[in-house]
């Protein structure tokens, strides 16, 4: 067999494992934020993903790897679900206050059904590596606030520092309370908070 070959052969079964990949984690990320992390078996995930045990543990060794690779790749679809959000607003104001709309636009899409980050902390408080996963997310949040805070001339009267923190909690107890209501209305609320600041 000609080196050629043997590249485009190992290619092809490069992209049939990567797809099974995929396949696995798109049927764990859905069900585990549907259903919850606790509910959901790896029978139910090896079933609905359409694939044989030994697949999904050449993948995964474990359920909770499974876990840490879904909020892994969900924080970094999060992140860049936001920048494109962001895109047509330029000035660090508009910005801010996309924020909101961008967390409640993604309220809505996910039927106010709640943060998959949130969610996850309370089924699994005690596994170190999810919390700690679960701060790198808010926290990398928190940052990318106070980052537009301090490019703005705001009128809060208070120190970049405590803006972005009360920008983040508004954002952060708006979407908690909208899942709890099944409504926008404290989100948007929120946002008329945050533009009475800004």
């Amino acid at each position: 067999m000609k080196q050629t070959e043997r590249s485009i052969l190992t290619y092809l079964r490069f992209m049939r494992e990567s797809a099974v990949k995929d396949r696995i984690l798109d049927t764990a990320s859905r069900l585990f934020y549907d259903q919850g992390y606790h509910v959901t078996g790896i029978n139910q995930i090896i079933e609905e993903a359409d694939i044989a045990r030994a697949s999904l543990y050449n993948h995964f060794t474990s359920k909770t790897e499974l876990l840490l690779a879904y909020l892994d790749r969900t924080h970094e679809e999060w992140f860049r679900e936001l920048d494109n959000y962001l895109v047509p607003f330029s000035s660090p104001r508009e910005r801010l206050l996309a924020l909101f709309d961008f967390r409640i636009q993604r309220q809505r899409k996910l039927k106010y059904k709640g943060c998959h980050f949130n969610k996850i902390t309370a089924e699994t408080g005690e596994d170190e590596e999810v919390a700690r996963r679960v701060r790198v997310h808010k926290e990398r949040f928190r940052q990318y606030i106070l980052d537009l805070v301090r490019q703005t001339d705001h009128r809060a009267g208070v120190d970049d520092e405590t803006l972005a923190d009360t920008l983040f909690l508004l954002l952060e107890g708006g979407i908690a309370v909208g899942a709890m209501f099944r409504s926008s209305e404290h989100a948007e609320k929120a946002r008329a908070i945050a533009g009475s600041l800004l």
